[in-house]
């Protein structure tokens, strides 16, 4: 009878009316822990996505910000903005977003070191710069752009003749965005059509 007991009392055994009330408790309680964490680290991401945010840590508020200013992604008719997260960051991948800035934030190493903190360091690396983020946008079709510019939205009888016919023949002939439209928020390099020429001879080879 005593061995009986002992059985019934091990782990294959009854469960106690207390353990069966642990097991939903226990899940509310991962449920819960697993909801803060989420919505913490979606604050964060969001709180750190800013243009403000941008500004504070990359190539300095008073180089990036009179060109982005100045530019139609922050004034223009429609009263529609763009900021940097918009241009630079995946929207449609949470795992790619995190990852995105994990490596965006090594970008902090040279600011650190003090490689731009002056508009004549800016100016220097300007083209480098520029090379690096364009051979991405080459890379991924322009897809940050399009995540906003649709093509097949677009109504090329509103626009101009020239505009549109630009349009159509980069649609047919697989250029991209960044082909043809860069320099509309920062400034140009001055060798930005040699930059686009070489990187377009690169992945065509």
């Amino acid at each position: 009878m005593a061995e009986k007991e002992q059985e019934k009392s091990g782990i294959w055994g009854k469960p106690s009316t207390k353990w069966l009330l642990g097991i939903p408790l226990g899940g509310f309680i991962a449920f819960g822990l697993g909801a803060i964490a989420l919505g913490s680290m979606n604050y964060v991401l969001h709180e750190t996505s800013t243009t403000e945010f941008c500004y504070a840590c990359h190539s300095h508020e008073a180089f990036i910000k009179p060109e982005y200013e100045a530019s139609s992604h922050f004034s223009n008719i429609s009263g529609v903005q763009a900021g940097c997260a918009d241009c630079h960051l995946p929207h449609d991948n949470w795992f790619e977003l995190v990852w995105t800035k994990a490596v965006v934030s090594l970008d902090i190493i040279p600011e650190m070191m003090g490689k731009l903190d002056t508009a004549e360091k800016y100016e220097s690396h300007r083209a480098e710069m520029a090379e690096s983020v364009w051979r991405q946008f080459k890379e991924n079709d322009s897809r940050f752009c399009r995540s906003c510019h649709v093509f097949e939205a677009m109504d090329l009888e509103a626009q101009e003749r020239r505009t549109a016919r630009q349009h159509t023949r980069a649609n047919e002939n697989g250029e991209t965005c960044i082909d043809c439209h860069y320099g509309i928020v920062h400034q140009e390099p001055e060798n930005a059509e040699e930059i686009l020429e070489r990187l377009t001879k690169e992945m065509s080879d």
